[in-house]
């Protein structure tokens, strides 16, 4: 009979230790929970660019006697299937150089702040889904590389302390955002220049020659009429023409002569 009696207190402090077990790994898993994003935003910035940016929210953190800093990794929604690969998402742009966890977000520690801005470029216009993870880089500085608590984001040796890997109720949060292909600006025709007249006539078109002023204001235009070279006098000592202004003076003179006779004899017969 005490030999059943022992069993069962057996059975008893076995099924109280399990309980404990059982509450310390719930206790641990709660510890290791990255938390939730809370928020996103993102809009474009420029061409094919968006700029993404958000809040986290880790409740756990408030009362910790030693907290974890915080990191945060984006799913860019261009990446269908390959690398970086954390669950059904894709950190960076698939490539190794993206697989980061990236930091720091503000506060770097605690129960709650913000993350971002970070910018993206696409490769080509369309709706995007865009997705930020959680991920708990530790107590302690400088972070590691790969592994736990680590800078790797994604793939194998990844650092599972993340809202992805710990199953979160809501593992990331996510919205879409319609990415607008640049705006094509057509070429300006340069318009040829008109001159004056031709802009008062609404026309625009080559003039046939030079118009003089006088031909402008008939409107007509018309070849001028060639000017006729003077005469040209020769000093040398080939035969000259006649200058007409020598009989002129001659026949002055002369005329001046009989006027003057004329005055001399009325003057002695007045004396007389």
């Amino acid at each position: 009979m005490s030999r059943y009696m022992n069993a069962g207190l057996v059975f008893r402090a076995g099924s109280a230790a399990l309980a404990v077990s059982v509450a310390l790994m719930a206790a641990g898993t709660v510890a290791a929970d990255s938390g939730g994003t809370g928020t996103i935003h993102v809009a474009q910035s420029g061409s094919l660019t968006i700029k993404a940016s958000g809040t986290w929210s880790w409740p756990e953190m408030a009362s910790a006697t030693k907290m974890s800093y915080t990191g945060f990794a984006i799913d860019w929604g261009d990446v269908a299937n390959g690398g970086n690969a954390v669950g059904p998402y894709h950190i960076g742009d698939g490539t190794s150089a993206t697989n980061l966890v990236l930091q720091p977000t503000s506060p770097a520690q605690g129960p709650s702040g913000s993350w971002g801005s970070i910018t993206h470029t696409y490769a080509q216009a369309g709706a995007y889904k865009v997705c930020a993870i959680l991920y708990d880089l530790g107590q302690v500085t400088p972070f590691k590389s790969t592994g736990y608590h680590s800078l790797r984001a994604a793939g194998a040796d990844r650092n599972i302390d993340n809202s992805v890997d710990q199953g979160n109720a809501t593992p990331a949060t996510c919205t879409t955002v319609e990415v607008a292909a640049p705006a094509v600006t057509p070429p300006v025709a340069t318009p040829p220049v008109a001159t004056p007249f031709e802009s008062f006539q609404g026309e625009t078109a080559t003039p046939l020659s030079t118009a003089t002023p006088f031909e402008t204001l008939l409107g007509e235009t018309v070849q001028p009429q060639a000017t006729a070279t003077p005469p040209v006098t020769s000093t040398g000592g080939g035969a000259s023409t006649p200058d007409q202004g020598e009989p002129l003076l001659a026949l002055a003179l002369a005329l001046g002569g009989i006027l003057g006779s004329v005055m001399v004899s009325r003057t002695a017969k007045a004396r007389r």
